[in-house]
């Protein structure tokens, strides 16, 4: 596993993470900080919706290399998990410099 996705390993472990859309939609409403990691592989109806909030909350949206598969391997779930959100901003932090490294990461203002 990479260091990026220890992170988000990290951050669920600490209960700060939101896992899946309707929890990071949720998370925006509360305008909850952070940063939204989306999946490669994730469909546009929820990053749709999620990218609608987070753009009328001037957040940032983190357009990962990663698969929902690989997303939910690094925080322990069974089912595959097409974005997450760090509720943490040195998690966060943490998190967006270990996957700027030329992964085909980029983080994608909304």
């Amino acid at each position: 596993m990479d260091k990026a996705l220890g992170y988000l390993g990290l951050a669920a472990r600490a209960g700060r993470l939101a896992v899946g859309a309707e929890d990071c939609a949720g998370r925006l409403r509360a305008n909850a900080k952070g940063l939204l990691v989306a999946a490669s592989d994730a469909g546009h109806s929820a990053l749709d919706t999620v990218r609608a909030l987070a753009r009328d909350r001037g957040r940032t949206v983190f357009a990962s290399g990663y698969t929902k598969r690989t997303l939910a391997d690094a925080i322990g779930r069974g089912d595959p998990v097409a974005m997450v959100m760090i509720c943490d901003e040195g998690l966060a932090a943490a998190f967006r410099k270990a996957a700027g490294d030329g992964r085909g990461n980029e983080e994608e203002r909304v």
